[in-house]
């Protein structure tokens, strides 16, 4: 029990509820209890951890320029990165006890919704990535002349980038080009990715000054009804 030395005012000496009273050199002073934290490690919490932790890995290969070009316009009260986080955390792959961000089926990215843009194909050899595409649509034959930027996920080895094409997307029919493929890990290695727009009509050198155009958001389909 904690004892009072000095009137109702005064320190005090001793314990009182999780308060320590105690004087050093003459000077009276308070401390608290050491207090226990709970981290219990369950099989949900460790999956949920992991998960987090391969989140944060894929944003951290972007710079802050490219998400400055995937978020033009910054969010208050919030980062760029919190926000990717946030859209790679959504819908996350569930397989035998274990969370993944599902890069397989990711359709966009930033403030760039896809539904409009042709669907890109990516190969990969020994020594280079090809991106193509051959869809034609109205959007395409109104944006021939623009230089495109293009997703790209290894989904094997969870690692993301950001790619300007070196051609224009073109009016109609078959359009591609070629990167050399040290970065981007080849292999058995399983690819996806997609088409985004960014006005320009000049081949793009960086991410500086580019920012991605937005248009409406995607309407993402119920998975029990299918609409």
């Amino acid at each position: 029990m904690g004892k009072i030395k000095q009137g109702i005012l005064g320190g005090f000496k001793g314990k009182v509820g999780t308060v320590i009273g105690a004087s050093w050199n003459g000077i009276v002073y308070m401390r608290g209890l050491p207090q226990s934290i709970k981290n219990p490690k369950t099989a949900a919490q460790q999956a949920q951890r992991a998960f987090f932790r391969e989140v944060q890995d894929l944003v951290g290969q972007l710079s802050y320029e490219q998400l400055v070009f995937l978020f033009p316009e910054s969010v208050q009260g919030m980062s760029r990165r919190n926000l990717l986080v946030k859209q790679l955390s959504t819908d996350p792959l569930v397989a035998e006890g274990s969370k993944h961000a599902d890069l397989a089926d990711i359709t966009s990215l930033g403030n760039a919704p896809t539904a409009d843009l042709p669907d890109v194909s990516i190969v990969a050899s020994r020594s280079a990535v090809t991106i193509s595409w051959n869809a034609d649509n109205a959007w395409r034959s109104q944006h021939a002349n623009e230089y495109p930027t293009i997703c790209v996920f290894n989904v094997t080895q969870k690692k993301i980038f950001l790619v300007h094409s070196t051609v224009t997307v073109g009016a109609s029919g078959s359009q591609s080009f070629s990167v050399e493929s040290d970065a981007f890990g080849i292999g058995s290695s399983e690819f996806n990715g997609f088409m985004l727009s960014t006005g320009a009509t000049t081949a793009p050198r960086g991410f500086g000054t580019l920012g991605v155009i937005n248009r409406p958001a995607r309407q993402r389909r119920n998975p029990r009804t299918g609409k």
